[in-house]
């Protein structure tokens, strides 16, 4: 129930700020809006406001606004019969206006990610930590391709099939969207570059690629007068063993520590591309060290806000560089598209962990909505666009005809790639053993 809910919780946010967006636009411009609808098909209910009728209708996974003189298309009501010739249809507006009125959906998705980004980060949130450090390895499970192909922790990922990686997050979204696909990883140590390939194993129920390794565990602060500083311990050194007991998180320093007792603790570390080893005496139960992911402090607005657009644009490109691996094949679509279960899952999720954890959702599936949303691909926005780009280097408005067509044409290829998206959300489903051997 959880999951419904917080799946109604997401869309109608995100479904209400980008109809939005075209609505008060084309209302600025003294545009007529038949309909602005919650959902396509049936009306289930809805109210007038002037000439538009506002209503919610009976398929959630979208929505849309109607304006006099628009195209006729497969996934919205045709109002083609109600045009009053008054000067204030769609088309009787100059093109930039048009333009604007597409554009003002995908303007306000942003926005809204935004928005989202500075309130968390108002409330202490923070991306930064392991994630965002160099994709330096600090510990490989034995038996995994990792470790069959021969890496090694103080490993540092360069690139994956030629990509740069300069983050670990970056790596492992490239690791996560390839299972069971040949991966090219570039590595670098103290011994300089190499090549190495393998293939991620497919776990988790999303059944994405895991190649078995963790982050390097990072010291983020050190306590003035503690044992860990008098031994030379820095800050930013990558903690690689204790006593000869790897480290796979900073859980895994507290309980060496605590349970060498007194006795002096031999410290592999690494610091920029050299391993030292040092002796580290505990006393009390502590060595004065504290993790590099720790809680962040809240920001002002405008710090927040200046961080927010910073985060956005990361975002974007992160998704964009999916997007382009998906077209291109270098990645899997099972593990990288995510459909109306898998916005459900997430949603429910997040409904019974905190209201920070929706806002993050919201902010997220927001930015892809407005990125997805400026494809070239009628009747999405950046169809509308291609169109009137279209007519504006042939400098004529194509014809009522041509239009529906292209709006027809389009709107069946984008139940296409919504199959395809419910398939890859069905396909990561577990389902009773005598069922799934008919599914995929």
């Amino acid at each position: 129930m959880s999951s419904v809910v917080g799946l109604l919780v997401v869309l109608a946010v995100i479904i209400f700020v980008h109809e939005f967006g075209h609505f008060i636009t084309a209302k600025a411009f003294g545009m007529r809006v038949f309909i602005f609808s919650f959902g396509f098909g049936k009306r289930l209910a809805g109210f007038k406001w002037g000439d538009t009728d506002c209503r919610l209708s009976a398929i959630p996974l979208g929505g849309y606004v109607k304006l006099e003189g628009e195209a006729d298309d497969l996934m919205s009501e045709d109002t083609s019969g109600r045009g009053r010739g008054d000067g204030r249809d769609f088309t009787a507006r100059p093109r930039w206006q048009r333009f604007a009125v597409y554009l003002a959906g995908p303007i306000m998705n942003g926005a809204l990610t935004v928005a989202g980004f500075t309130t968390l980060f108002m409330q202490g949130w923070s991306p930064d930590g392991p994630l965002q450090d160099r994709p330096v390895i600090g510990w490989v499970e034995p038996g995994s391709p990792a470790d069959g192909a021969g890496l090694q922790p103080a490993d540092e990922i360069v690139a994956i099939d030629g990509q740069a990686k300069a983050t670990w997050e970056e790596a492992q979204i490239g690791i996560l969207l390839r299972p069971d696909r040949d991966v090219r990883l570039t590595i670098r140590n103290s011994e300089g570059n190499r090549e190495v390939r393998l293939r991620p194993r497919t776990e988790g129920p999303d059944k994405v690629g895991s190649i078995g390794v963790t982050p390097l565990v990072r010291v983020g602060a050190l306590t003035a007068g503690q044992p860990a500083e008098a031994a030379g311990l820095k800050r930013g050194d990558g903690l690689l063993s204790i006593d000869g007991q790897r480290i796979r998180s900073f859980e895994d320093v507290v309980s060496a520590v605590r349970g060498g007792g007194e006795r002096p603790l031999q410290v592999r570390v690494l610091r920029d591309l050299s391993q030292l080893d040092l002796v580290i005496t505990p006393r009390g139960g502590r060595i004065g060290v504290a993790s590099s992911g720790g809680p962040a402090q809240p920001l002002a607005l405008l710090p927040a806000l200046e961080r927010a657009f910073r985060q956005t644009w990361r975002s974007t490109t992160q998704t964009l560089a999916m997007l382009w691996d998906l077209v291109t094949a270098k990645v899997s679509p099972r593990a990288s598209l995510t459909g109306p279960i898998g916005i459900a899952k997430l949603s429910g999720e997040a409904v019974r962990t905190s209201p920070a954890a929706v806002i993050y959702v919201i902010t997220m599936i927001s930015l892809s909505v407005g990125i997805l949303n400026l494809f070239p691909l009628p009747p999405l926005d950046g169809g509308h666009l291609a169109i009137l780009l279209g007519e504006g280097v042939l400098r004529r408005d194509f014809s009522v005809e041509l239009k529906t067509w292209i709006m027809n044409a389009g709107a069946m290829a984008l139940f296409l790639l919504i199959g395809l998206v419910l398939y890859s959300d069905i396909s990561k489903m577990t389902w009773p053993g005598w069922l799934s051997k008919y599914l995929p």
